[in-house]
């Protein structure tokens, strides 16, 4: 018992020394923060995890940028540079950014945007964002199962079912599960065949697909 607490001691204050050591190095001057447009629009009260996941991920094997975050929002995305970082790779990283639509923030915003980054609530670094994945998951799982609902008569348990299955499926293809190359995504029958009739599962096709359409026409304006 005494090794156990002793080795759960020293874990513990393996992470917070760890906690303590990104936070110093994090300092105003060492952080730039940059608006993007990167909300969920499932969800457009949190930010989108399969769509910034990438973009946290490359900046952060580009020279100079030691962490890459974004804010719960999906409003802030905040670089904290090394400590041998210039001005180059700054202006490369700002104009990497813009490809994605990003504009770099400035005076009291920026201030702002940079005290909320350093107070470590709402944020998320690289595969973290995957959790605001789950999240958009379970809202549209949920938004598929009302439709189908309002047209048709669902018992409860079977609803509380499809609604589990759809979570689980849309989180795997989010979060990027489902992208093997030898791995074949499940269809909408295989995912709701056991809880819904062939009445509902068309139903519950035709709302999947008025999402894709929709999402194509914001994808190409």
């Amino acid at each position: 018992m005494k090794t156990h607490l002793v080795l759960m001691s020293a874990l513990l204050y393996a992470t917070l020394a760890s906690a303590v050591e990104n936070a110093a190095a994090a300092t105003p001057d060492r952080i730039s923060v940059f608006k993007v447009p990167l909300v969920c629009p499932a969800a457009p009260q949190i930010g989108c995890g399969s769509a910034s996941k990438p973009i946290l991920l490359d900046l952060e094997r580009r020279a100079g940028v030691l962490e890459a975050w974004l804010n719960r929002g999906g409003t802030i995305i905040a670089v904290v540079w090394k400590p041998e970082w210039n001005a180059e790779t700054r202006r490369n990283v700002a104009t990497e950014l813009k490809e994605d639509h990003a504009v770099e923030m400035q005076g009291k915003s920026r201030d702002e945007a940079v005290k909320d980054f350093l107070s470590g609530k709402g944020w998320y670094r690289g595969a973290d964002v995957d959790r605001l994945s789950e999240e958009e998951a379970g809202v549209i799982a949920a938004r598929f199962v009302r439709r189908v609902q309002a047209k048709t008569a669902l018992a409860k348990d079977k609803a509380d079912g499809l609604e589990r299955d759809l979570t689980g499926a849309i989180r795997k293809q989010l979060t990027g599960e489902c992208s093997a190359p030898d791995q074949k995504q499940p269809s909408c029958d295989d995912v709701a065949g056991k809880h819904l009739d062939q009445e509902q599962l068309k139903i519950l096709r035709e709302a999947i697909e008025k999402v894709r359409v929709r999402c194509r026409m914001k994808a190409n304006p």
